[in-house]
């Protein structure tokens, strides 16, 4: 897995609870899921390991990607689609995860799904002002999704 392990998370070895998992899921499938995650710096795709945030920004702060580019970006959308869902079932169906790895695959799958969404909805100018505004708002969300993740640590010492 190419996620650092850096958040409290990661170390959490406790079994990973039901309840936990639909959490864990349901934050997949929410309209904000990307809120704090950050595209995967580099992922391995069929052998080979892929500078992705480096690739991704590049395409999408291109003004006039080729149509040979177009089609690659849109290529590896779909490798990292199929990666993150992959990634997914690992999470509905393996009965060994602790917290802490089902948060790692989380973030990872969470962070594919970003990247996918960047390059597919990316065109010419107007994916450089997304490019810089996301980059604007990368710390802010990052804030914020670090306070709700110490919400619910500190709600589950407490119970």
């Amino acid at each position: 897995m190419s996620v650092k392990e850096n958040d409290k998370w990661d170390y959490d070895r406790n079994p990973l609870k039901e309840e936990d998992r639909s959490r864990i899921l349901a934050r997949i499938h929410s309209s904000l899921y990307w809120v704090g995650k950050f595209v995967p710096e580099e992922e391995m795709f069929e052998g080979r390991e892929v500078p992705l945030r480096d690739v991704i920004f590049r395409y999408i702060s291109n003004p006039n990607p080729s149509e040979g580019e177009v089609e690659e970006a849109l290529a590896l959308a779909d490798h990292m689609e199929r990666k993150a869902r992959d990634l997914e079932n690992d999470l509905k169906t393996k009965d060994d995860l602790t917290k802490g790895k089902a948060h790692l695959l989380l973030d990872e799958i969470c962070g594919l799904l970003r990247g996918v969404e960047e390059v597919r909805t990316a065109t010419g100018p107007e994916a450089q002002l997304k490019a810089k505004a996301l980059m604007l708002k990368v710390d802010d969300e990052r804030r914020w999704q670090e306070f709700l993740k110490s919400l619910t640590f500190i709600n589950s010492i407490e119970h």
